[in-house]
């Protein structure tokens, strides 16, 4: 989507996807992240958990996939970071998360041909629980500039 075509208030829902125990061991070898809270599920249980959990990052990385699945990445230019972002329950291999998509900000740029949308995004597991939130800022194309 082009920037004129956001209105604040606008709200998506991505589709579903299961976060695999493949997912993490890749994540956590693509990344470094070896945390055995991430890779052994006797460490996570013994931590209080039901078992090994995925990384946080892993989370927040499929909600900006989820995210380009949709079509509203399709004219983006710059993502320009992230605030307010909370982990707010774990994720176990075979969960199934979800991310709703709200536009809570919508502003021009003294650059003409781009515009700054900021999304609320909550990712929720298979039972409706919120597993993350935050909020993240794209520089947005608008229409009829593809080589502004």
């Amino acid at each position: 989507m082009y920037f004129e075509e956001f209105k604040q208030g606008d709200k998506f829902t991505t589709r579903s996807r299961v976060v695999t125990g493949t997912d993490i061991d890749m994540f956590a070898a693509l990344t470094g992240a070896t945390n055995p809270l991430f890779l052994d599920s006797e460490f996570g249980k013994k931590q209080g958990f039901g078992g090994r959990i995925a990384p946080g990052i892993l989370i927040l990385a499929l909600a900006a996939g989820a995210q380009y699945s949709t079509g509203l990445f399709d004219h983006i230019i710059a993502f320009l970071g992230i605030d307010k972002l909370k982990f707010l329950n774990p994720v176990y291999p075979g969960d199934t998360v979800q991310y709703h998509v709200e536009v809570i900000e919508k502003r021009e740029t003294e650059k003409r041909g781009r515009g700054i949308i900021v999304f609320k995004w909550v990712g929720e597991n298979q039972e409706g629980k919120a597993v993350l939130e935050a909020e993240a800022t794209f520089m947005m194309r608008k229409r009829g500039t593809e080589h502004s």
